[in-house]
């Protein structure tokens, strides 16, 4: 089975790598590029992913607010934020939208394919860096830093 997946980031050089690394897998098709949020919700439709690679911080509909978006629209869709930063909170934010999973875009070469299947398969995946491996965990360490 292929994986279906839109890559949704404001620079386009970032996206570009994303799909060459993507296209060296077998098993994940890339059928879709944006650069917003908005963008994404416009090419869902037409594209019919199984899984949106989504950066958090685009231009017009952010990361975040676009996943929440999505998830009211399309919730079979699933998504994995990505991110320069390896802030719990970031995390936090993105899964409590409907994120299953995030990677750190310094590994996304290495890690976005096995993470794509992970959450193909509703298992969560984030980034080794993040010493998490689920939301329960994310959620244990988030709620002693909340005020």
């Amino acid at each position: 089975m292929t994986l279906r997946v839109l890559l949704a980031d404001d620079h386009a050089l970032f996206r570009e790598a994303l799909r060459m690394v993507l296209e060296l897998t077998p098993d994940i098709e890339v059928v879709a590029e944006v650069e917003n949020g908005l963008q994404v919700l416009e090419r869902v439709a037409d594209s019919q992913p199984d899984v949106v690679c989504m950066d958090l911080n685009m231009p017009g509909l952010n990361g975040v607010d676009a996943t929440r978006q999505l998830q009211r629209a399309y919730p079979a869709v699933k998504v994995i934020g990505l991110s320069a930063h390896a802030d719990l909170s970031r995390v936090a934010a993105i899964c409590q939208a409907g994120a299953m999973g995030y990677v750190v875009k310094g590994r996304a070469g290495a890690e976005l394919p096995d993470a794509i299947r992970q959450v193909a398969q509703n298992q969560n995946y984030f980034s080794a860096e993040l010493r998490i491996n689920n939301v329960a965990e994310l959620a244990s360490v988030i709620a002693p830093q909340l005020p």
